[in-house]
């Protein structure tokens, strides 16, 4: 007998009893796992679009304070900056409103930002945004290629340009095999509240960021000599201080904001410096103690007369000394080689010896020694001794705080097409850089310390269309091959995240890391 498919039929019933059942699942699995992260996600870009906005604020400060030293100087760039201002204002202002709108639409006129009731409403964002008449998505992509194209259009530098351009690009890539979108429908459509307002506080945060580089634009491009400076100040610029008995003073006496097209004419007391000095005075050093000295610029102005400025200065001579000094900084890490640059004045680097209360001290070449300091100590002090001739043996004792090495910073090590290597620490990246990429590496490189640290593991944590986090995990610094297999499917704009990444610092100290966002260029 044939089974009957009419709608009050127990098996259609049953068909509709189930769907109600998946489509309630779905929504469950949404808000739970899904709608704290955007919450996460909300906060930051929240934060971070308070800093722009302050930043801002000081940029309109400042270049309205360069409008009231210079406005005919200044007047052309004050204005772009408050176009700039207003522009942004506007657009950002528009972005809020449709925010609450969303939020209004789902949870009713009362509906605040703030606490929203039903953030897993997938047709409250596509009512407001995608309407047929009165939708705003269409109207909101215009209005932000509008806004692009005037910023690009005040700002001169190109790279500010291409920034700007990229940071507000409206194009949707066409996956292969489907059917185009626009911009607003990708976005929005079936998107749920928490997701639209996610996305709108973005776009919010990338046009506080533009403001940002298009005041900077115009900042730099300003003639600030015309109007920064509002006095001409005498200056003397020693080389030292305090110098060693028997060793000349040196100092470089300039005019601070000096026209560089006029030679001014320096005198020390009654005595003018020879131009071919140019404004370098040397000081006799014979007698110990504090020696002073006094003169004065003289400069041509521009209606004939001269200006004068005066200027006294002084300094110390004093004894030999002997000196330590770390060459990275006033703190030793435990556990690595730190350099120690260690001089006496007149006396050989090879007469000089010095010793550590913990660790060891190892002369490395001439007046460099490198010290060396366990784990767990948090202080050494470092003893200098030498033989002067014709003189008491000199010694002398420094203190040094000993610190554990800062974290180390997480990278992925690629060769672009001409074969250069660079360092990745996050942000966009082609796919083909990242699959050649072997693994995770970690060191510490600021500038003051390059030390590399061994990866023991981490964890790539990859993320599908509804939202759920897929981790996997490589217990070495390499990638697993199950990573670069979920690598390359990745598509072109899609993100993951590297966390959980653990190093062992040149003394076997585990440290846990920061983590990486990737996202696939």
């Amino acid at each position: 007998m044939a089974v009957s498919n009419n709608p009050n039929s127990p098996r259609q019933k049953m068909i509709n009893l189930m769907y109600l059942v998946f489509i309630a699942m779905m929504a469950m699995n949404v808000s739970v796992e899904v709608l704290d992260g955007f919450e996460l996600v909300e906060d930051s870009l929240k934060k971070t679009t308070s800093d722009a906005t302050h930043r801002n604020e000081l940029l309109t400060e400042e270049l309205h304070s360069y409008y009231l030293m210079n406005e005919a100087k200044v007047g052309d760039w004050y204005r772009k900056g408050e176009d700039v201002k207003a522009q942004s204002d506007e657009l950002y202002d528009y972005i809020q409103e449709l925010k609450i709108r969303i939020v209004q639409e789902t949870d009713g006129v009362n509906g605040t930002l703030s606490d929203i009731k039903h953030k897993d409403d997938l047709e409250a964002a596509s009512q407001v945004m995608l309407a047929p008449i009165t939708g705003e998505g269409r109207k909101l992509r215009e209005r932000m290629e509008t806004y692009r194209d005037h910023m690009t259009a005040l700002v001169d530098d190109t790279a500010k340009m291409n920034v700007i351009a990229s940071m507000l690009a409206m194009e949707v890539p066409v996956k292969a095999g489907s059917l185009p979108r626009s911009w607003e429908a990708t976005l929005f459509e079936h998107m749920p509240v928490a997701a639209a307002i996610t996305l709108l506080t973005k776009l919010q945060s990338d046009v506080r960021y533009v403001e940002g580089e298009a005041l900077t634009s115009l900042l730099n491009g300003i003639d600030v000599g015309a109007y920064r400076v509002n006095k001409i100040e005498a200056m003397v610029i020693p080389q030292s201080q305090i110098v060693m008995r028997g060793t000349p003073y040196r100092a470089q006496i300039v005019l601070a904001a000096l026209d560089s097209t006029q030679q001014p004419r320096i005198f020390i007391g009654d005595r003018e410096l020879p131009e071919s000095e140019k404004g370098l005075y040397t000081g006799g050093s014979g007698a110990l103690g504090l020696q002073t000295f006094s003169g004065r610029i003289e400069l041509p102005r521009a209606d004939g007369g001269t200006g004068v400025y005066p200027f006294s200065a002084a300094y110390s001579v004093t004894e030999p000394t002997a000196t330590i000094a770390p060459t990275m900084m006033n703190v030793l890490y435990e556990s690595i080689d730190n350099d120690i640059e260690v001089a006496i004045p007149g006396v050989p680097s090879s007469n000089v010896r010095a010793g550590i209360s913990v660790g060891t001290m190892t002369q490395k070449s001439g007046n460099v020694w490198t010290a060396r300091v366990p784990a767990n100590t948090t202080a050494a002090s470092i003893t200098l001794t030498a033989n002067v001739t014709g003189g008491n043996p000199i010694s002398m004792t420094k203190d040094f705080r000993v610190r554990s090495l800062p974290p180390a910073t997480p990278y992925l090590l690629y060769k672009d097409a001409a074969g250069t290597t660079h360092k990745f620490t996050g942000g966009s990246i082609a796919k083909r850089n990242l699959i050649e990429a072997e693994g995770v590496k970690a060191a510490i490189d600021d500038g003051i310390l390059d030390i590399p640290f061994a990866v023991t593991g981490f964890e790539l944590t990859f993320f599908d269309s509804m939202g759920n986090a897929l981790p996997e995990i490589s217990q070495s610094s390499a990638f697993t091959q199950r990573q670069k297999d979920m690598i390359r499917n990745l598509a072109r704009g899609k993100r993951f995240y590297i966390t959980s990444i653990r190093a062992n610092d040149p003394g076997g100290k585990s440290q846990k890391l920061a983590t990486m966002e990737v996202i696939v260029n």
